[in-house]
């Protein structure tokens, strides 16, 4: 099936909606622990505790937002009505998480934590809702890939965007708790208004067959019953933690590291910026060969330059520009190929069992990959506690970090990250649906009028 104009232009339309998920999870992965132990002032410990606490309510919220969006009926669709009812407060719940109270420790946490259960929430509605279209959209192989490569491009721009604002309000603003507040505002504002494009330009056809759904959690345990998705799974959940280490990390990094607390900003947008650039490489890698080879190369790129990472100097730090550079292609096949591999699962179970289930699915990836890099994050944080991270104050707002902190900080954004891709690109090696059997899949998925 070749992609019409006007399919061409529903698919550009469709995508605009990763810039709601793509914005403001890009100032989480990259902000969010340093905005709590260096802005709020927290320490490494109370700040793990607090993204733990607000991350494990997606145990409850993402897997139940799942399946009741599977049962949803309305007069503006089943995934339209909830894109349209998320839109305005996953902007303002956004916000909220990047104002520092006037308050002591334990309500600091607690605020921490709640404002990201209402964030996370609100997030979750407008992103099962999201994703379960993409299917919908397209049940061909190399569709699914030029889809998901166009959804990408704006996801990675997302990513720039934000990093971007951030970048420009540090040149005007010195006070970094009024710095967050108006990333917020802006952000929070951006990430509003894709929803409802989306909402618009997409006209939902129910393709729901064989009754009634299963029960929530009968639904889950046959989600995780398929071998497939266990293997897409695995590529999605070490590939990102991957990559959110990375991302977490690296202020830390430029800041304490290397010593240049200015310039860790540029240091993302590099990595983004070629990541953006790569995408249609990736992308080409898969239609050429398929979804595997794309994850062996991207991943496989990206391990040495990692290492070499951790082998740089304070007073090489110009050569971290040349290496994030290089870490584009992975980056690029993060984005890409993991996501990519989720329609064709879905198609697997709706051969298996008669039933389509996007809804249910895209809840147990978005659950499982929130919770997996929640305990990585967490990790990090305990480690530099026990380091003996030393929290900034007033008095000293760069303070010298010990040497077990800084080894820990290079070791969680180089040598861990490492190998998780290598496990990503054993789960890759594992993944049964190549190209031949999507097709035999789609064929007779066709030929059963499903």
């Amino acid at each position: 099936m070749s992609e019409s104009h006007s399919g061409r232009r529903l698919f550009w339309l469709f995508g605009t909606g990763d810039l709601t998920t793509s914005a403001p999870l890009a100032i989480i992965a990259f902000f969010q622990l340093f905005f709590l132990t260096d802005v709020a002032r927290l320490s490494p410990a109370y700040a793990g505790l607090a993204i733990l606490l607000g991350k494990l309510w997606d145990a409850v919220n993402d897997p139940v937002v799942g399946v009741l969006a599977d049962r949803v009926r309305s007069r503006f669709g089943r995934r339209r009505v909830l894109l349209l009812a998320g839109a305005v407060p996953v902007g303002l719940s956004f916000l909220l998480m990047w104002i520092v109270p006037p308050l002591s420790t334990p309500f600091l946490i607690a605020y921490y934590t709640a404002t990201y259960i209402i964030f996370d929430t609100c997030f979750t509605v407008v992103g099962v809702a999201y994703n379960s279209l993409t299917p919908t959209l397209t049940s061909d192989y190399d569709e699914q890939s030029s889809l998901n490569g166009i959804r990408m491009v704006y996801s990675i721009s997302g990513s720039l965007l934000a990093v971007i604002i951030g970048t420009v309000l540090q040149w005007v603003i010195d006070d970094e708790g009024r710095l967050f507040v108006l990333l917020g505002v802006i952000v929070g504002a951006v990430i509003a208004i894709p929803p409802l494009v989306v909402a618009r330009a997409v006209k939902e056809r129910d393709t729901v067959s064989g009754g009634v759904q299963p029960p929530t959690l009968r639904g889950i345990r046959q989600v995780l019953e398929n071998r497939p998705f266990r293997a897409a799974m695995g590529v999605y959940l070490t590939s990102w933690t991957a990559v959110t280490l990375i991302a977490a990390n690296l202020v830390y990094y430029a800041r304490y590291n290397l010593g240049i607390p200015d310039q860790a900003n540029y240091f993302v947008l590099v990595a983004q910026g070629v990541a953006l650039l790569f995408i249609p490489v990736s992308v080409g890698i898969a239609r050429r060969w398929d979804k595997r080879a794309a994850a062996f190369v991207g991943f496989g790129t990206m391990v040495p330059v990692l290492v070499a990472i951790a082998l740089v100097s304070p007073e090489r730090y110009r050569m971290v520009y040349a290496l994030a550079a290089l870490l584009g292609l992975g980056i690029a096949t993060a984005y890409v190929t993991p996501w990519s591999m989720i329609p064709d699962v879905i198609q697997w179970d709706t051969r298996e069992t008669g039933s389509r289930r996007e809804a249910t699915y895209y809840a147990v990836v978005s659950f499982v990959q929130k919770l997996g890099t929640a305990l990585a994050l967490w990790v990090v944080a305990q480690a530099l506690d026990a380091s003996g991270y030393v929290t900034p104050t007033v008095a000293v707002p760069l303070p010298v970090q010990p040497v077990a902190a800084l080894s820990w900080i290079r070791a969680f954004l180089t040598i861990v990250p490492a190998g998780l891709l290598l496990a990503a690109m054993a789960f890759a090696s594992i993944y049964p649906i190549t190209r031949s059997v999507h097709a035999d899949i789609t064929a007779e998925l066709e030929e059963r009028g499903i």
